[in-house]
């Protein structure tokens, strides 16, 4: 297991103007924010273990990364891959191609396939802020974000997929509707998969479910890595 993020690699204030108050917003990283998260990523390395339950439903460079992607969603090597398990999957943050947007910030979920065989992420993971590894969740689980195609991705052993996650500020909301708590961690749960891995870091959140404004969004899962930038 990988020790902790430091809990300031993440932004936790920032004023979302109206117009762009929306989970889909793309970003441009600004070259200081980009130094501090590249420094704070290199310091942190991975986070991620365990397993829970999983969340109600909602859709760094690791081994070797021979993911195969089809288009009709349908695993094309090998022919018949069985959908990745919590215990296969290394599930991390990759902080160091995390950016930041006005009003919010985005971040990698990086699942690599530990196990000796091939299996396929296709689709969404279900992602939910949580105080514990099973402890209660916090806000709603995470939307979908539909402008990005999902495909079906198959890891080999060692390969590595991730899946972007955008996060607003509590800022955007005034306190009374918010009710700010922070949240230990997250409860990701791969695309196909029975139980959820937990990745410990602590989170500035909602407690209230504010309907409308959902504070995560969550895009496909996609082949290797992530790039900063690519949102």
């Amino acid at each position: 297991m990988s020790r902790r993020l430091p809990s300031n690699w993440l932004p936790r204030h920032w004023y979302l103007p109206r117009h762009l108050r929306h989970p889909q917003a793309r970003y441009r990283l600004a070259p200081s924010a980009a130094a501090a998260l590249a420094a704070a990523g290199a310091a942190a390395g991975l986070v991620g273990c365990g397993s829970a339950a999983a969340p109600a439903a909602g859709g760094g460079t690791g081994g070797s990364n021979s993911a195969t992607v089809s288009p009709s969603g349908t695993a094309s090597s090998p022919a018949a891959a069985a959908s990745c398990t919590a215990s296969g999957l290394r599930v991390r943050l990759d902080t160091a191609a995390a950016g930041v947007a006005a009003g919010s910030y985005l971040v990698p979920l990086e699942f690599t396939n530990i196990s000796g065989q091939p299996c396929q992420l296709a689709g969404y993971p279900a992602v939910a802020l949580a105080m514990s590894m099973s402890g209660a969740q916090v806000g709603a689980t995470a939307a979908t974000d539909h402008a990005v195609p999902a495909h079906a991705v198959v890891l080999a052993p060692g390969a590595t997929a991730h899946a972007w996650l955008q996060v607003l500020s509590t800022a955007n909301y005034p306190a009374s509707k918010c009710h700010p708590v922070t949240a230990a961690g997250l409860r990701i749960t791969a695309p196909g998969a029975a139980s959820a891995s937990y990745v410990a870091h602590p989170v500035p959140a909602c407690r209230a479910v504010i309907r409308g404004s959902e504070m995560l969004t969550v895009h496909p899962v996609q082949q290797g890595p992530a790039r900063r930038g690519t949102a």
